[in-house]
């Protein structure tokens, strides 16, 4: 038999499974099912479609996290240092590891993000403030922990978390993102994460002058307000003109606040490259 569920068709006997599962079928037919148990129930369905159907494999993961972020703002959620509180953060999660694969992040002990890969970003997740466990570990591969490291969730902040370094030792860094622009203007920072190449440079216009004079290793300019426009920008040695990378354009866009993350490649040419991450 088969049973439809929005607009799929999916193995009765799958469906059960994954009800039993979460706990959702209880002696009582009336019982609802807690946030909790719909976020293992829709996380079930995403790794069902995974390789089936890439549509529903997005819409249950959605849906997984929607669920989420209901059971964490519930007053008995699984998150106790976090109970009744009124504020709220927003994170975001950014795989910066040259050298690490895809990993699932786990965020006091629930999974919550899912093979995020070298150079993305995961989506934004609004959690209570309190400090919270992260640890990663390979994709798929609940083994050995690449990282495992309290991070501090602040009242009205929107932080971008960024771990970095050899997948056996990675590090979670925090940098506060500040996404308010004065209307019809724009404004960059550089985030310097390839310590691996060297610890401090300079950002300049290419061929021209330098705009961001001093970065260290690890740290984040600040903002610098700028009219809409693209720019063509390269990292130069500290104290020289010598050229380490030439950028690609970088399209700055109106009431946009932007994050440009330099990471290492395997490049010897240019073995620093930058993206482009908006705020807003």
């Amino acid at each position: 038999m088969i049973v439809r569920i929005g607009t799929s068709l999916v193995n009765r006997s799958y469906i059960i499974s994954i009800y039993l599962f979460t706990g959702v079928i209880q002696m009582n037919p009336h019982h609802e099912a807690s946030p909790m148990q719909e976020a293992g129930m829709y996380d079930l369905l995403a790794d069902y479609y995974k390789y089936t159907n890439p549509n529903l494999h997005i819409f249950y993961y959605q849906k997984h996290l929607q669920s989420l972020q209901k059971a964490f703002e519930q007053p008995n959620s699984i998150f106790p240092d976090t109970q009744r509180q009124k504020e709220y953060g927003k994170i975001r999660m950014l795989h910066a590891s040259l050298d690490t694969p895809a990993v699932d992040i786990y965020i006091n002990g629930i999974r919550i993000f899912k093979e995020l890969s070298f150079k993305k970003m995961s989506n934004d997740l609004t959690l209570p403030v309190g400090k919270y466990q992260i640890d990663i570990y390979e994709a798929d591969k609940m083994v050995d922990t690449y990282c495992s490291q309290k991070v501090m969730v602040e009242s009205n902040l929107y932080h971008t978390f960024a771990f970095i370094g050899q997948k056996e030792k990675l590090k979670i860094y925090s940098y506060n993102e500040h996404p308010h622009v004065p209307y019809g203007e724009t404004k960059l920072r550089f985030i310097h994460l390839a310590s691996k190449t060297t610890d401090t440079l300079k950002i300049a216009v290419q061929n021209g002058d330098v705009i961001f004079p001093k970065l260290e290793a690890k740290t984040a300019s600040s903002y610098l307000a700028l009219s809409p426009m693209t720019v063509y920008l390269e990292a130069r040695k500290i104290g020289t003109n010598e050229l380490l990378s030439v950028f690609q354009p970088l399209v700055l866009k109106e009431n946009k606040a932007y994050s440009a993350i330099l990471l290492e490649t395997n490049s010897p040419e240019y073995p620093i490259e930058v993206l482009l991450f908006a705020a807003n």
